[in-house]
């Protein structure tokens, strides 16, 4: 089974009233923790990916998957996203299963620990480390990011180094982390 489609069939599992069928998964999968006092995102994907017959990465945090399978710039539904979280340099970030590009340019993510259950959840492309896609994925159409995204696509031979940002042009990182509800726009 596709591992999107996989993770697709655990939404709803939480860390409240679901939180037995949530450590049954995990422990399915290999990842034997807590999700009420460990940060699981990571594991959820490992434990979707192993159920499904792909390897993982084995580790609990976030950002092992920018090692796992090969980086791509147009992702396809299924790859995963691998964000940062709090300091860009650190070691904290958070992954899920990439299922598109909303028009506004977030990056929907279907994944586990949004907000404390396996949801669908949208991300600021400014945090974003990069997409990465496994072995065994399979062929479909990579999805284009909108015009309208909120980063703007930057020439391939821009670098920076640290000296050359300026803090001013970025949003407080976790800002950018926080899921988008969109129920609060609602009209009527």
């Amino acid at each position: 089974m596709n591992p999107i489609d996989l993770a697709a069939q655990q939404l709803g599992l939480n860390e409240s009233d679901k939180a037995a069928a949530l450590s049954d998964y995990l422990n399915n999968g290999g990842a034997n923790l807590d999700p009420a006092t460990t940060a699981w995102c990571a594991a959820f994907v490992n434990a979707t990916l192993q159920q499904s017959g792909q390897q993982g990465t084995g580790s609990n945090m976030a950002r092992s998957f920018m090692n796992w399978g090969q980086p791509v710039d147009q992702p396809q539904r299924g790859d995963l996203a691998v964000f940062s979280r709090g300091d860009p340099n650190g070691p904290y970030g958070h992954v899920g299963f990439f299922d598109g590009y909303n028009p506004d340019g977030t990056i929907r993510v279907l994944g586990g620990n949004q907000g404390d259950a396996v949801s669908v959840a949208s991300y600021s492309p400014n945090a974003l480390l990069g997409f990465r896609r496994g072995e065994n994925a399979l062929a479909t159409t990579p999805q284009a990011q909108p015009q309208n995204a909120l980063a703007e696509p930057k020439p391939q031979e821009w670098q920076y180094t640290a000296n050359q940002l300026d803090p001013a042009m970025f949003r407080s990182r976790r800002m950018d982390m926080q899921p988008i509800d969109y129920m609060q726009f609602r009209v009527g």
